[in-house]
């Protein structure tokens, strides 16, 4: 149970234990929760969408629906998109894109991508409607997430010992993070059906993609990237479905 509170309250604005203690690892392991936390989130999100729908046209509704889904996540996987961008899309050394990252204020490479992120965003939520859209918004978060957690359990921490990317990918376990990729899949399936399968199959393709970029340029995953993770898979998600809704 410490697991799955760790990371609810670490993946969402939900605070069931402002006083739990995690030890060492703690936050590693909860990676096996990653999907399902996502999987919540999104059921949050496709009630919202249900309700909202009801009176809100659906361009107004799509807009409403990308700063809940921000909100609910204390728009902190945008942090991580403005950092990794700012960081890894020109060309440094590792040492100057970790400094980056570190580096609290925003570049225009950061600007521009969490403005594509909500922009598509709102465009794919805007194509999608009835259970297209509520099986959407209940796969993407999960497949997101368990991107995240499967990222995370296959590369090292780019700076070990410091941040969260650290304190998520430390451990050398695989279980925990493939864990949470299994239960994402399971989720993008029982909400969407063959639809989910190949949203999957394209946060897979990007995960791929991503992770050698992570690799190749810092010799691993931080908070921020993980973030970026996030946020990149729940948009190729909602693209895929978009594309063949």
């Amino acid at each position: 149970m410490t697991s799955f509170i760790l990371a609810l309250q670490f993946l969402t604005v939900a605070t069931v234990n402002s006083g739990l203690r995690a030890g060492p690892g703690d936050l590693a392991r909860s990676r096996a929760w990653h999907g399902v936390v996502g999987g919540l989130l999104g059921l949050v999100l496709a009630l919202a969408a249900w309700l909202l729908g009801l009176w809100l046209p659906p361009l107004v509704l799509a807009g409403v629906l990308v700063l809940l889904w921000g909100a609910l996540t204390r728009f902190l996987h945008y942090d991580g998109v403005a950092d990794t961008a700012d960081a890894l899309v020109h060309t440094t050394s590792r040492e100057r894109a970790l400094e980056i990252m570190k580096d609290t204020r925003l570049g225009s490479f950061g600007v521009a991508a969490i403005a594509a992120v909500m922009l598509v965003k709102f465009g794919a939520l805007a194509s999608l409607g009835g259970a297209a859209l509520w099986g959407g918004l209940m796969a993407a978060p999960a497949l997101g997430r368990g991107l995240e957690a499967v990222l995370s359990s296959l590369l090292p921490a780019a700076r070990p010992g410091v941040g969260l990317g650290a304190a998520v990918a430390q451990g050398g376990e695989l279980w925990p993070g493939l864990a949470g990729g299994a239960s994402a899949l399971i989720i993008a399936i029982l909400a969407l059906g063959a639809a989910g399968a190949w949203a999957a199959l394209g946060v897979l393709a990007l995960g791929l993609v991503l992770g050698l970029w992570f690799r190749r340029r810092i010799g691993g995953v931080t908070g921020d990237t993980l973030g970026a993770a996030i946020e990149c898979g729940e948009l190729v998600s909602l693209i895929v479905l978009a594309s063949i809704g």
